[in-house]
């Protein structure tokens, strides 16, 4: 975990730029679209890194939602605060594997782009699944394919290197696995995205 803290610690500040984000506005603005969120929800948005969809996320749930996100890289969060964030929006420095909240706090909880980062994933859903309302929705979502996601990570080496995205399937049983029912998954070029709603 240090090893990945330092990697997205030294990459912060040039994250955006290094993913092209400002040109794939259309792009984010659907895969926020694709979670499905309501006015007045309580989000919580994990591994928001330089909090990219966080302005998106917060027009989605209007004034009267609420919108916590975390990430492990302090780093990041100081970028993610840079963002014109609402009057109660709060950026909090955790763990996936240590959420810092009650169970059944949240009636949505959004992933995007983080989930091969987390080295023990069936603990990591786990926790995300204690901390959902009952029938509370979970959604992992990236700008690529499984096939693509993984083999961008190998490309881009060092601590990144073998963190890797499950195959669908495998996916799929894990989330179940977890307490999640109603698990669909999309995986094609351009697109993955897996939802799940905690039974």
């Amino acid at each position: 975990m240090e090893n990945r803290k330092e990697f997205f610690d030294h990459h912060a500040s040039s994250w955006d730029a290094q993913r092209h984000y400002e040109g794939q506005e259309q792009h984010l603005l659907s895969v926020v679209e694709s979670f499905g969120l309501s006015e007045g929800d309580r989000v919580l948005d994990i591994g928001t890194g330089t909090g990219v969809l966080l302005p998106l996320i917060r027009g989605a749930i209007g004034s009267q939602g609420a919108l916590m996100a975390m990430d492990f890289s302090f780093r990041m969060l100081a970028e993610a605060k840079r963002r014109p964030l609402s009057h109660g929006d709060t950026l909090i420095n955790a763990s996936v594997e240590a959420i810092p909240f009650r169970s059944g706090e949240f009636d949505e909880i959004t992933c995007f782009s983080a989930f091969p980062h987390f080295p023990n994933k069936a603990t990591s859903l786990m926790e995300m699944v204690r901390v959902l309302k009952p029938g509370g929705g979970l959604s992992i979502a990236h700008l690529k394919s499984v096939e693509e996601m993984n083999e961008f990570h190998r490309h881009v080496g060092g601590a990144v290197s073998r963190d890797h995205l499950p195959p669908p399937d495998r996916l799929l049983r894990l989330m179940e696995d977890c307490g999640l029912g109603d698990v669909t998954i999309v995986n094609k070029p351009g697109k993955f995205l897996a939802k799940g709603r905690k039974g």
